[in-house]
């Protein structure tokens, strides 16, 4: 690894033609363009018994990897493509094509690059269709070894906001349910902390 290649933030975000694949796409190169120099790892998996061993379906895998690749690209340089009259934008991006059980596929492409973050959608599918297909966000938040960010669309309808967000004034009544304070932090460095001195 190079010296300057330990500042550097990787973020794996797994895409499989969905929605829910393009939303967490989009919200991965959302973050990656709000970091510092960031590289970003696109990452398909191709479903499959991690106990394959069946020579003609691996081979036949093989032949897929190639033309999933170029597919992988195109995809992404569409679906991430700034609104006409946006100015362009670069990003250090990375393409991965894996075989397995996607949930592990993805976290090991993480484990390979050495990922700050995993970005993954979800369907939002709760009870019997939960059971039934599984969840690769739910598997991921579980039992990743590093941040998993579950991306999903934006949706308010049906809920109201609270009634006073900001603290009661002088000669208010506090409300009950909420509080809250809105201060200007500085962080400054920690300071060298020596055991046994004080």
């Amino acid at each position: 690894m190079a010296a300057n290649e330990g500042t550097k933030t990787r973020i794996v975000v797994g895409v499989d033609w969905s929605d829910t694949g393009d939303h967490a796409l989009q919200h991965a190169v959302q973050l990656a363009r709000l970091l510092p120099d960031t590289e970003l790892h696109v990452t398909h998996v191709i479903p499959s018994d991690p106990g394959l061993h069946d020579a003609r379906k691996l081979d036949e895998f093989a032949r897929e990897i190639p033309s999933r690749l170029s597919d992988l690209r195109r995809h992404v340089t569409q679906v991430c493509a700034p609104p006409s009259g946006s100015p362009s934008f670069h990003l250090d991006t990375c393409f991965h094509i894996r075989i397995g059980k996607p949930a592990s596929a993805i976290h090991q492409v993480a484990v390979d690059v050495d990922a700050q973050m995993i970005v993954v959608g979800t369907h939002g599918r709760t009870g019997v269709d939960k059971f039934m297909l599984g969840s690769i966000a739910e598997e991921l938040v579980r039992t990743s070894r590093v941040t998993v960010v579950v991306a999903r669309p934006k949706n308010f309808e049906g809920l109201s906001k609270s009634d006073r967000l900001e603290p009661a004034r002088p000669g208010q009544t506090a409300s009950p349910v909420v509080v809250a304070d809105r201060v200007h932090l500085e962080f400054l460095p920690r300071t060298p902390h020596i055991s046994g001195l004080i």
